[in-house]
This record gives structure tokens, sequence and C-alpha cells, in this order.
């Protein structure tokens, strides 16, 4: 009977190894799996048309208006001539000019304007293109390809699709610094975060 019981203990050992060795396997799988990254994000921001209803009038009693800075010129650049050099003596004032193209800032004033065209008969219509932030820049968790699992098959597809977009890389099945920086650059021209190898670039590039 004692070692019908001790056989039967150790049977119950064995079956709670294999179990914990079994959850513990299962558990670096998915650690292998799941692996995540803190990458860079850039802002998104989108021109929009905003429309402006300009009062007119000369008697606000009894309407919402509110002073609003308008753009009424957008910034700009030109080809503007510039003296050469304070020290140019040439006979001819043109050889002393040079032309350079040179930002013109933006033009604003300060308008009524009114919430509505239902209250008053007396406004203009003025449409400004503003910039208008979706995402704001920063740092994101994000879902990346484990280092472990980044062989030279996977790495030769990314390169491959990488290719195929114009990117001028070796295929060598290398996650190297000039793979690296096209994967980055391709991520920022998608407002993809970036920074590393992610899942959304797999998907992306249409690699399974």
């Amino acid at each position: 009977m004692l070692t019908q019981n001790k056989h039967t203990m150790k049977n119950f050992l064995l079956v709670i190894a294999t179990s914990s060795i079994s959850i513990f396997c299962i558990g670096q799988s998915q650690k292998n799996i799941n692996c995540t990254g803190n990458l860079k994000v850039d802002p998104i921001i989108q021109t929009q048309e905003k429309i402006h209803y300009i009062f007119t009038g000369s008697d606000t009693t009894g309407l919402n208006v509110k002073v609003t800075k308008i753009t009424v010129a957008e910034s700009r650049t030109e080809m503007v001539k510039r003296r050469k050099s304070i020290d140019c003596d040439s006979p001819n004032p043109e050889d002393c000019m040079t032309r350079v193209l040179e930002e013109i800032p933006a033009v604003t004033m300060n308008l009524y304007t009114l919430p509505g065209p239902d209250k008053t008969p007396e406004y203009d219509i003025r449409k400004e293109k503003v910039n208008v932030t979706t995402r704001e820049g920063g740092q994101i968790n994000e879902s990346i390809v484990c280092p472990k699992n980044r062989s030279s098959k996977l790495i030769k597809k990314v390169q491959e699709a990488l290719i195929k977009q114009g990117y001028p890389l070796t295929l060598n099945g290398i996650y190297d610094q000039a793979t690296s920086l096209s994967v980055t650059d391709f991520q920022r021209s998608k407002s993809m975060p970036y920074g590393d190898l992610t899942l959304g670039v797999l998907a992306a590039l249409e690699i399974k």
C-alpha cells in the first residue's frame, strides 16, 4: 500500500511539473509574439477652409459680434531685389543688386464677425484657409516585430516591398541602417508611428 501511495504521489507531482512547464512555455511564447515599442508620431495638420461673416454695419446693438483676427493675404515666397554689399561702388546701380527668394509673411486684420448670417443682412462673407491639427505629435506604444522573429526571410520581404516603393536598398536580408531609415521614411510618409519595425508597416507593405 505504501509503495502504491508513493507511486501515486510521484505521478501527481509529475503532472504538476509538466503543467507548470507548459504554462511557462506558453507565457514565453506569448511574450515573444506580443512585443511593443515606444514610437514617435508626427502631428497631422490639415488645411481647411473657414467661412467668416464680416459685419459691415455701424450699429452692433443686439448683435453677438466679436473681434476676430483674420488672414487677408496668405504668406508667400517671391523673388525680390536686394543689395549685394554695402561696399559695392559700381557706377551701374544694377550691378550692386541681386535677386533673392524671400518669405513674405501673411497679412492679418482684426475684424468684427458674426456667428452666422441670420441676425442681420449687413455682412460680407470672407473665406480663410486655416491649419487644423487633427492629431497631436508625441510618443505611443505600438506593436512591433519581436527582434528574435526578424528572420532574414522576413527582412528580405520588407526590403523587396520597399524597393518597389522606390527605396534604393540592397536585398541582403539584414535589418541594417539603410533598411531602418527606409522603414522610418515610409512610416512618416503614411503618417504612421515610426522608429521601429511595426506590425503596421508589414500590413501597409502587404507582407504576411
